[in-house]
């Protein structure tokens, strides 16, 4: 057989023994195990994944509820707030026209001690003491008028205790001064028929006198 046919023969032997050589390695059994730890770590890879990816899901569901939850509680606790500062702006509000109402009683009690302070009726003289009397009476009675009026109009006060329980004040007793101006009219008229007497016993002693 001729060189360049052997040689030919060699060479087309060969190429028909490289796909098999090939196959072989590629199916070898480290190329296999290879395979098979690739295959794992993918897999082992793409679990990691789904369980962080259902991880997140998980908390993005709970950091959902719990935002919903706290909105509804800020809701509920802000508009609880809310009415009770507008009650409360009320409430200042009635206090501190309440309070000007009081303060201006106060005053009004205060100039009305000022003027009964003054009057010192021990220091009266018999000289003019009835036209006195009846200025200190008036005196009295607008005093005590003026204090069963703020009782009276007290009882609507809601933030003030003093005016609901009136000191020692009967409701159905007319003013003091009335009560005087009585008494001086009902004693003028027990004496007035003692003065009278007197006048004619004088008037009859003067004219006995007179005619001796």
């Amino acid at each position: 057989m001729p060189m360049g046919e052997q040689r030919g023969e060699r060479g087309y032997r060969q190429m028909e023994l490289n796909p098999q050589a090939a196959d072989g390695v590629m199916h070898s059994p480290e190329r296999v195990r290879m395979r098979v730890e690739q295959a794992r770590q993918q897999a082992e890879f793409y679990e990691q994944q789904r369980v962080q990816l259902e991880t997140q899901r998980k908390e993005l569901e709970l950091s959902n509820e719990q935002k919903a939850m706290f909105s509804a509680n800020l809701n509920e606790v802000g508009m609880k707030l809310h009415n009770a500062v507008r009650r409360l702006e009320q409430e200042l509000e009635s206090m501190d026209k309440e309070q000007r109402e009081v303060e201006s009683v106060n005053e009004c009690f205060k100039r009305h001690l000022q003027i009964l302070s003054a009057l010192q009726p021990q220091n009266w003289s018999t000289d003019g003491f009835e036209d006195r009397l009846r200025e200190a009476l008036a005196k009295l009675d607008r005093a005590e008028n003026d204090f069963n009026e703020a009782y009276s109009m007290g009882r609507r006060f809601r933030h003030t205790d003093i005016f609901r329980h009136k000191p020692g004040v009967k409701t159905d007793r007319e003013p003091i001064g009335k009560t005087m101006l009585h008494f001086m009219v009902k004693g003028f008229s027990f004496h007035l028929p003692l003065f009278i007497l007197l006048l004619i016993t004088w008037l009859i002693y003067l004219w006995i006198a007179h005619a001796s």
